[in-house]
């Protein structure tokens, strides 16, 4: 296959598929083998990754972290799964943002974990 010919087309992939989300694909060139991977930015709300602070009901403290699936992080953490917070259960979800890629998501963790972001954050009323 040609690399520079687009792959697939407005409704080409989802006529094959019968798949009604790839109708919205338009003209998208595919770099790899696979071109379910290569379209991830396209379908961007089905690959959210998550940056989370949790608080601590024991300590009333704060765990910063990111993930690609919030709900089963936040179960890995309550079922003492988690080295660094295992002695500190139960948490809740204290404040989540989305992100499309996960190095958007561990940028804004590591912002956070420093002087700067918990400023940022005591001044917008977060934590």
């Amino acid at each position: 296959m040609n690399r520079f010919k687009p792959y697939f087309c407005r409704g080409e992939m989802a006529e094959r598929s019968n798949a009604a989300v790839l109708k919205t694909v338009d003209c998208y060139r595919s770099r790899g083998s696979n071109p379910f991977l290569s379209a991830k930015r396209l379908f961007w709300p089905f690959f959210m990754y998550y940056t989370y602070i949790l608080k601590s009901l024991k300590d009333n403290g704060y765990y910063y972290g990111h993930s690609k699936d919030l709900q089963a992080r936040l179960v890995k953490h309550n079922g003492c799964k988690v080295r660094s917070t295992k002695s500190r259960v139960p948490f809740i979800i204290h404040y989540v943002e989305t992100f499309k890629t996960k190095s958007e998501a561990y940028q804004q963790e590591m912002f956070f974990k420093n002087s700067a972001g918990k400023f940022y954050l005591r001044a917008k009323g977060i934590i």
